[in-house]
């Protein structure tokens, strides 16, 4: 995968691993001989194949395990762990498990070494010190988080933070299909649109560049032709371990596109969703998409470059607003396959202009929201979320 030249993270990718060879990347991303203390920092999700592999972990090394996560990781749960005394001589962290997993471990990594409360660092205190050594396994395909800088986590209020520094980088990371045998229809659809939605916020970016454009195109382009066939895969109980390797790699490639350009618009709303009435982070990034979408095409640069996504879909068209055209039109029916809710009534949330107007008003402080091209005004976006009651 080339694009993994555009990350600071080692990559790896296997269709299924042992204790053993997890045991050997942990030895040589710490650099340390000898026994490894290892903390494990995952959820009580019931993941098929995970706790196998931790335990095998266990029969070769230190290791003690955290599970204090829970979705939209809390500062005060992060705190908690840091705070165990059993993390007192870690080695290494190893973080296995979906996105908030993963942002909690790089969290603790970062509290390693550089000390101090979370909370102080969401409120802006800088961050000096490189991380602890840090492997993560993701067990969905959606996040991209194993090679991201940034961690999303909420503060003592409920308000959700992005925190990120080059510095909070896991050293490895580490794609395995076979930990994606358990997870259910409903969350492969919605990690795979999170995925969708972080390469196309990497193209729609003031941010991108002609090489984060290809690699978001690339891993926009395997999920729309992976992503309902593994979805499927998934309701009928079919063999699907290609379908989920092909889903890790793009996940992991729309993550190293936005680790440089950042989200967008779309991300800056799903906030507001999570934040206020708790809508799952995939489900919240997929509810706008498509009217992104069309503020999005407004722009001349971004025209071209979805036109040269509809391309890679549908080689026999030529012009590009038929090729835009052709693209939305994949991206609507992906969402209708899924049963994406697309209006606030469908995500059984009874809301009205005033309500819309007063909670996303946030909005506008969200840096996110300043990442999109063309800048998307308060009352545009006003009208794209009332437009949708």
């Amino acid at each position: 995968m080339i694009s993994s030249l555009l990350s600071p993270v080692h990559i790896l990718s296997f269709t299924s691993m042992q204790g053993s060879a997890l045991e050997r990347i942990l030895r040589y991303t710490a650099m340390k001989p000898g026994l490894l203390h290892v903390s494990v920092v995952t959820d009580d999700a019931p993941i098929q194949g995970k706790q196998v592999l931790i335990d095998e972990l266990a029969a070769l090394t230190s290791v003690e395990v955290f599970s204090q996560v829970q979705p939209n990781p809390r500062a005060i749960d992060i705190e908690s762990m840091f705070h165990d005394d059993r993390f007192s001589n870690t080695d290494i962290i190893l973080g296995i498990g979906g996105g908030s997993v993963l942002d909690s471990a790089k969290a603790l990594a970062m509290l390693m070494t550089n000390r101090g409360s979370l909370e102080s660092y969401l409120q802006g205190k800088p961050i000096t010190t490189r991380s602890l050594p840090l492997v993560l396994i993701p067990t969905t395909a959606g996040t991209g988080s194993e090679v991201t800088k940034v961690g999303v986590y909420s503060d003592s209020t409920g308000r959700k933070h992005t925190l990120g520094s080059p510095l909070m980088s896991a050293h490895t990371a580490v794609l395995i299909a076979s930990l994606l045998d358990s997870v259910p229809p409903k969350l492969c659809a919605a990690t795979g649109l999170d995925a969708l939605d972080h390469a196309l916020e990497s193209i729609w970016n003031k941010n991108s560049t002609d090489n984060t454009r290809e690699c978001a195109r690339d891993a926009a382009h395997t999920v729309l032709q992976t992503l309902p066939k593994l979805y499927d895969a998934t309701v009928n109980n079919q063999e699907r371990s290609s379908l989920q390797e092909e889903m890790l790699k793009a996940s992991n490639e729309a993550g190293i596109a936005f680790n440089l350009t950042g989200t967008a618009a779309g991300h800056a709303i799903s906030f507001i969703l999570s934040e206020s009435w708790h809508i799952p982070h995939g489900l919240s990034c997929a509810f706008t998409m498509l009217e992104v979408f069309d503020w999005a095409v407004r722009d001349t640069q971004n025209r071209e470059e979805l036109a040269k996504l509809g391309k890679l879909m549908h080689p026999e068209q030529e012009k590009t607003d038929d090729l835009v055209f052709a693209l939305k039109s994949d991206i609507a029916s992906l969402l209708s396959h899924l049963e994406i809710p697309r209006t606030f009534k469908d995500l059984s949330l009874n809301l009205d202009r005033n309500t819309i107007r007063k909670e996303f008003s946030r909005v506008e402080t969200d840096a996110k929201l300043h990442n999109q091209t063309p800048p998307l005004p308060m009352e545009d976006l006003y009208s794209l979320l009332e437009a949708k009651l």
